[in-house]
């Protein structure tokens, strides 16, 4: 709150900004877990994986769900940023199956 408080004194821009914190506090998290997942996959030498992931799941998924949470469920703000937050965990999960394949492909590979 305090954070908030140093850009507003108005109770209502405290209260969304407030939960919007929490909301991009989980966000770093996932986001941070799908730059990883990203970059692994590119040292891999797959970017087409990862473009893919993205689009789905921020074009396909997050956008039209952060939507509805906004502007039908009236959530406001916190709502387009639950509905990011939602492809963007559906982009980390991704990326993590698509690497634990990829993953297995090179242990059999080194193996041989």
């Amino acid at each position: 709150e305090a954070i908030v408080r140093v850009f507003s004194s108005d109770e209502a821009v405290i209260v969304v900004g407030v939960r919007l914190l929490y909301i991009a506090a989980l966000f770093q998290l996932f986001d941070g877990f799908q730059v990883v997942a990203t970059g692994a996959l590119r040292g891999a030498g797959d970017t087409s994986t990862p473009m893919l992931a993205n689009l789905v799941g921020h074009w396909l998924l997050g956008l039209p769900i952060g939507w509805w949470l906004c502007f039908r469920m009236g959530w406001g703000a916190p709502g387009i940023w639950m509905g990011l937050s939602t492809g963007l965990i559906f982009v980390g999960a991704a990326l993590a199956y698509f690497w634990s394949t990829r993953l297995e492909r090179f242990r059999a590979h080194t193996a041989a």
